[in-house]
């Protein structure tokens, strides 16, 4: 009986040759978009779960709330965080730090600059690591052994062996030389962490720079634990604000009496949970979104589900042509279970044949959806669950899209078919399938709708002005090098003889690679605002006119006049008031409650700096000009309260507006930075590239919904169009007879256009 359906299934198969070709071709077009979008949310949920405890491992994330400020939130802590919570909660049995930095290395007579994780020797007993060569742990015993990846391996040492080899590393005032002393298999691509070399925490190394692992309000590391088995996170967490009130002294920042719980909020995240749920600033990597990864999941199983709907409808369709074969049967003892079993069996078959199809389309379109995505994805066929998942589907797409037409058909009244010697279409499947049309159809046209919103969206990010000059913006980095410090204003000065220059501005920050430094203001006065954070960006006097940026009101910071610099270190003695000027946007105007921008000229506020150990001294800033509010923070991030004061011995980054060719422009300023510093590597951006990778995520997020939408409407129209061609078959002899009573063909036409319209 088997072989006698399938011999059945497959003579149908080969008489419908189009009904087939397009059936399949739509049935697997959906598969294959489908398995495409299964294999990226099954990559996104995969992030960290290969960790022997990572349902034990989480991380701490830190918000600050400050007054009138919107909440900021990083993936990082403070130094001496690790140690207080272990003192404090015994529900977590150990933690590390992971601290990245960009030292310079030289090998030989090679000089580079790579980033490093500095860590303490605990994340041994966190993460687990594929050991190739060496001892891990004795590499992270002392302060001068160094653990490489093996990708970092070659990078560095390229064929030879790294084991013994020696690099020289400078940081700061840090030089010293580290022996290789163990090689690990490169991380998997699915982690939220970012290790390609290691070094042990030495916080001796760090004293001239205490807010890495010294200070309270300065979040630059990684902090992960390990709960203890048996133990819940959540019972630590409702003890948090108490333990951030007893711990941190928040008094210079909040005022004396406030408590530090309102200031700062702590929360574990699971680390299995980072790449899906981000929290905010300092990852180690590009994460994803668990909106997205919703989004095409939905996405996929619309798409599917559209198929099915058109096989069903393929099928239901087609019931025409089988009713004298079911009669027959049936006249022969075929009861109805067997024919639904027999209907059934066809619908699975062409399903299977359409996933193999499917699959082909997979292998061939993988490759580039994965460089789409930036992504390693392959098509697991050994994996069970992959193998379950697709025998699934095929399953799901027989029955769902084949189960309808078999009640429908096993229940034609033999009698009546082989009377009629036709069989007559019952009303209720017409309305069915008139009604899975209309939907297939909505359902295309939300996908369509909703990627037009998204690429408009995009379009919007992509030509929002900044406030800034974007185009001829060369960006170099590494001018907070030691090295470089001592040469900045000859190696600016150089940069602007050169020819095409314009101009040439050095700053702290710039545009997208902002570090979050902060002040806390007051205004005088009994009226006065108290305990306002403002950010911080340091600058030269050719800031303005580098970045094109407008005045509103008053002038520009000069080095000319000696009351506008910001006061050294030196000049910061203890208890001791120092005068400056400085700019401030509109957002810190409101904030210091100013008013307009003409009456904040002349204006001053206060801010506490110097040693952390002794008594502050006290900054205080008259405001000398107002300018607009600038994105140089996420373009989809708000804009923060900011003031500019004149400080380029903290810059580190040159701005460098030219004209004429970039890369000869770049190839000049190359060589003066070789001649002047050739110790340290020549790094640097281009400003509008920089801009374009901020929105390349919502660029591919576009390209592909909306590639999606219009494959999903392409198995739509093959639905549509296999069915008007039934329809048209249908009624040839209704459209004899109108022919025959005067219709002309573009009646008819339009009789048929108005039907599926």
């Amino acid at each position: 009986m088997l072989r006698n359906y399938l011999v059945v299934a497959l003579r149908n198969i080969v008489k419908h040759r189009l009904y087939t070709a397009i059936n399949v071709l739509g049935l697997s077009s959906g598969l294959a978009a489908c398995l495409v979008i299964v294999l990226f949310v099954r990559d996104e949920t995969s992030y960290d779960r290969f960790w022997k405890r990572a349902d034990r491992i989480y991380r701490l994330t830190t918000t600050f709330t400050a007054q009138g400020r919107e909440p900021l939130s990083v993936v990082r802590g403070q130094g001496p965080a690790r140690d207080a919570f272990l003192r404090a909660f015994p529900e977590l049995d150990a933690g590390a730090r992971l601290n990245e930095m960009q030292p310079t290395l030289r090998v030989g007579e090679r000089v580079t600059e790579e980033t490093v994780t500095w860590v303490d020797p605990e994340v041994l007993d966190l993460l687990d690591f594929d050991v190739r060569a060496g001892d891990l742990k004795r590499a992270l015993a002392d302060n001068s052994s160094l653990a490489v990846s093996r990708t970092f391996a070659t990078k560095l040492f390229g064929a030879e062996e790294p084991l013994g080899r020696t690099v020289t590393f400078t940081l700061g005032t840090l030089v010293r030389d580290y022996r290789v002393a163990a090689v690990y298999e490169d991380l998997p691509e699915n982690t939220v962490l970012s290790i390609g070399a290691m070094v042990r925490i030495d916080e001796k190394d760090f004293l001239d720079q205490p807010w890495r692992f010294a200070a309270w309000f300065s979040v630059n590391n990684v902090i992960l634990f390990r709960l203890r088995e048996g133990a819940s996170i959540g019972s630590v967490t409702p003890r948090l604000p108490d333990f951030v009130d007893r711990t941190i002294d928040a008094s210079p920042i909040i005022g004396a009496g406030a408590k530090a719980s309102t200031l700062i909020r702590y929360r574990f995240q699971k680390l299995t949970d980072a790449q899906l749920h981000p929290v905010g600033l300092g990852e180690l990597k590009p994460t994803g979104d668990a909106r997205v990864v919703f989004l095409f999941a939905s996405v996929a199983g619309l798409i599917l589900l559209i198929a099915c709907i058109n096989f069903m409808n393929l099928a239901t369709a087609r019931s025409t042509g089988r009713a004298r074969e079911v009669a027959l049967r049936k006249v022969h003892g075929a009861h109805r279970s067997q024919l639904v079993l027999q209907f059934l069996g066809e619908s699975v078959l062409m399903a299977a044949v359409a996933l193999l199809i499917a699959l082909a389309l997979v292998e061939l379109l993988l490759p580039s959806f994965g460089a789409f995505l930036g992504k390693k994805l392959v098509l697991p066929y050994g994996d069970p669950t992959m193998l379950a998942t697709l025998g699934g589907i095929v399953l799901f797409v027989g029955l769902v899209g084949g189960t309808y037409p078999a009640l429908l058909l096993s229940g034609f009244r033999p009698a009546r078919i082989l009377k009629a010697n036709r069989s007559t279409e019952a009303t209720g499947s017409l309305r069915l399938r008139n009604a899975l049309v209309v939907f297939q159809f909505f359902v295309s046209i939300a996908l369509i709708g909703s990627a037009a919103v998204v690429w408009l969206q995009m379009r919007y990010t992509i030509g929002r002005d900044p406030g800034y000059r974007r185009e001829s913006m060369l960006l170099v980095r590494n001018l907070d090098r030691e090295a470089v410090s001592k040469v900045r204003d000859v190696l600016r000065n150089e940069v602007r003889a050169l020819p095409g220059v314009t101009s040439v501005a050095l700053s702290g920050e710039t545009p997208m690679a902002t570090q979050e430094n902060n002040m806390v203001a007051e205004v005088p006065g009994p009226s006065g605002q108290k305990g306002i954070t403002l950010g911080v960006q340091d600058i030269d006097e050719g800031f303005l006119r580098t970045y094109g940026i407008q005045l509103l009101a008053g002038r520009d910071l000069s080095i000319d006049r000696a009351t506008d610099a910001y006061p050294s270190p030196e000049d910061l003695a203890p208890g001791a008031l120092r005068p400056a000027a400085a700019l401030v946007n509109r957002s810190a105007l409101a904030r210091l409650g100013l008013g307009s921008p003409e009456e904040a000229l002349g204006r001053t506020f206060r801010t506490l700096d110097g040693d952390p150990e002794k008594e502050p001294a006290t900054v205080e800033l008259s405001v000398v000009g107002v300018i607009p509010d600038i994105h140089f923070q996420s373009l989809q991030s708000v804009i923060r309260p900011e003031v500019y004061v004149l400080r380029p011995r903290r810059a580190g980054h040159m701005a460098v507006h030219f004209s004429g060719d970039p890369a000869a422009l770049v190839s000049a300023v190359g060589d003066v930075w070789r001649r002047t510093v050739p110790e340290v590597p020549f790094r640097f951006d281009f400003l509008d590239e920089v801009l374009a990778k901020q929105v390349e995520e919502e660029r591919r997020r576009a390209i592909l919904l909306g590639t999606f939408s219009f494959l999903a409407v392409v198995v739509a129209c093959l639905g549509l169009y296999v069915l008007a061609r039934f329809a048209a078959e249908r009624g040839a002899r209704e459209m004899g007879v109108r022919q025959g009573l005067g219709a002309s063909v573009t009646d008819i036409v339009r009789l048929f256009v108005w039907q599926f319209s």
